[in-house]
């Protein structure tokens, strides 16, 4: 009998009209009765309000003092009246009106869990805030030597703000002396085998049923009864995090032994890897050198991230911070998620310019872009997600494959003209092209640019620090970038050009010399020789890309537009094959 108004349930052989007359005038004008919302012969629950207060509560009955029933009710009344516990009832009186045992207890706008899991499996977060509130509720009555024995989805109501509440204590240890016995069999695959089997039940027990309601919060299904029939729920949900399903298997053991001994334990466990917000980061290098230890990083942002993503693994570093493959928890999908680095944020003006341009970033949708997918930050840490790419960025291509055929880097270059093209007309600067942030999917090779509005973000006072590559050289900037002078559409197409030279010789532009000698053959207008460093490049290409590397920005291309067209129009002989080659790659504009 839950406390769920839209679900009226009221026996056949109850008189309501008299019913609902007698509690009338016997609780007013304690309370203002509402509605009836169930009744048997021996019992009824009332939604009422209480004038003083300005509340609604709810007003439970024991009619029949001669049912059995009747020392039950009364006994279940006091214990609760002795429990506080956010998860739990509140019981605000209690007595005897002639023939009548009742009890005034907190009214839960809501419904049952039985009923929010027949729309469907519950949203991920959602089920792991019940993980963390039955864990909760748990260690607080089993401190009171209580184990409740018997949970399930129908006795475990969830309100309008995801909090549940445990509203049903009947088969508690400490009242199976007055209990009868319960000839209700559905409930079966949330109890424990050895209560069924008849034993009082010990903590484990309820851990089990715990396990078996998040199962069912999580798939959508009750667990089998019978461990050895047990589907995993990451079988049935592929989003249900590691560290939820660890939880799950162990609480569902059958040996009481092999599962959690606690449920302070159980909670432990599942954030170990999920976190619960509590987390304090250094400000600055300096005071936090275990940062840079992956394995530092890694705790400090599964604690941060809590319910909104899983963590999986790790896809790269660079002096911006790290960059995780995740899971969105809410949405169910995986993505990119970028942490910048903590010394990074102490800066106001750096975090103001990062949320401005990541929000720029996002209205910029190209296939040939790595999407930006929301921004966010807690405990120290500020991170935005963004489209995962299933392959391995440019310069992981070319360490392990070498030098890429000339027609494959041309395909990389149309893609990445016809996103820059795109990006450029909303006004929108990359600032770091670089072989990093060139991602190529797996299977069809395509381009995806990332990091779009993440170089402005991190320019400080101290002059240009953003355009570099992942050794911290600035080996892809243009001489503007690297002159502290403005920069403009035209100084990412000289960054490509040089991942251009990347690509075909596995060569840094400029090697790797100091930057005050990359700096002053850049300004001589010194470019590197290609056609002495890589034979079988097209007399034609070369011409294309020693202007996109002009050092004079007004030499290079005028828009990318242009400079996909002379690329293309370099890459095609008289006999047209090698063209034909070229425009099979060639990605939308």
């Amino acid at each position: 009998m839950a406390d769920t108004e839209p679900a009226v349930r009221i026996d056949a052989d109850v008189d309501r009209l008299a019913l609902f007359q007698r509690a009338q005038e016997t609780f007013a004008p304690m309370l203002d009765l509402l509605q009836l919302i169930a009744a048997s012969p021996t019992r009824a629950l009332f939604l009422a309000r209480d004038p003083v207060l300005k509340r609604k509560v709810g007003l439970r009955i024991s009619l029949d003092p001669s049912n059995p029933a009747r020392a039950w009710f009364e006994r279940e009344t006091d214990l609760l009246a002795a429990l506080d516990h956010p998860m739990l009832r509140t019981v605000y009186a209690g007595g005897t009106a002639d023939d009548w045992a009742w009890r005034i207890v907190k009214w839960v706008d809501g419904e049952s869990l039985q009923e929010a899991v027949m729309r469907g499996a519950r949203a991920i977060p959602s089920v792991l805030q019940l993980a963390r509130s039955l864990a909760s509720v748990l260690e607080y009555v089993h401190t009171q030597r209580i184990v409740i024995r018997r949970l399930a989805p129908e006795t475990l109501m969830i309100d309008a703000t995801e909090r549940p509440y445990v509203i049903d204590f009947r088969f508690a240890n400490v009242l199976l002396d007055v209990a009868t016995p319960d000839p209700d069999r559905s409930k079966e695959p949330f109890v424990a085998p050895e209560v069924r089997d008849g034993s009082a039940g010990e903590p484990g027990s309820d851990i089990y049923s715990a396990a078996a309601l998040l199962y069912y919060a999580v798939t959508g299904r009750p667990p089998a009864p019978d461990t050895h029939d047990l589907v995993s729920p990451r079988v049935l949900r592929e989003a249900c995090p590691a560290a939820l399903e660890r939880i799950i298997l162990r609480g569902l053991q059958r040996e009481p032994s092999r599962r959690y001994l606690t449920a302070i334990e159980m909670l432990g466990d599942l954030a170990s890897d999920l976190g619960d917000y509590d987390v304090q980061l250094p400000l600055a290098p300096e005071q936090g050198p275990e940062l840079d230890d992956p394995r530092a990083w890694e705790k400090r942002l599964r604690r941060a991230l809590g319910d909104e993503y899983e963590l999986l693994g790790e896809l790269g570093s660079g002096g911006f911070g790290r960059v995780y493959r995740v899971r969105d928890l809410a949405l169910e999908r995986e993505a990119a998620l970028k942490v910048l680095h903590p010394y990074l944020t102490v800066d106001p003006g750096v975090v103001e310019r990062f949320r401005r341009e990541a929000k720029v970033a996002a209205q910029v949708m190209h296939p040939n872009i790595a999407n930006t997918y929301d921004i966010g930050g807690r405990a120290g840490l500020i991170w935005y997600t963004m489209e995962y790419i299933r392959g391995r960025n440019l310069a992981r291509v070319v360490q392990g494959e070498g030098p890429l055929p000339v027609a494959r880097v041309v395909a990389i270059l149309l893609d990445a003209l016809g996103a820059l093209e795109h990006a450029h007309k909303r006004g929108l600067v990359h600032r770091d092209l670089k072989p990093e942030n060139l991602l190529i999917e797996d299977g069809t090779g395509a381009v995806h640019i990332a990091d779009f509005g993440l170089a402005i973000a991190l320019q400080v006072k101290e002059g240009y620090q953003s355009a570099s590559s992942q050794s911290g050289t600035p080996d892809f900037a243009a001489p503007e970038q690297l002159l502290g002078e403005q920069v403009d559409h035209r100084t990412d197409l000289y960054s490509l050009t040089l991942v251009a030279f990347y690509a075909l010789t596995g060569l840094l532009p400029f090697g790797s010399d100091p930057i005050e000698s990359i700096l002053a053959r850049r300004a001589a207008g010194v470019l590197p020789e290609l056609d002495t460093l890589r034979a079988g490049v097209p007399e034609r290409l070369l011409r294309v890309l020693t202007r996109g590397a002009a050092r004079d920005r007004e030499q290079r291309y005028a828009s990318a537009a242009e400079y996909a067209v002379e690329l293309q129009a370099a890459m095609q002989p008289a006999d047209g094959l090698f063209g034909g080659l070229v425009r099979r790659f060639i990605g939308p504009s």
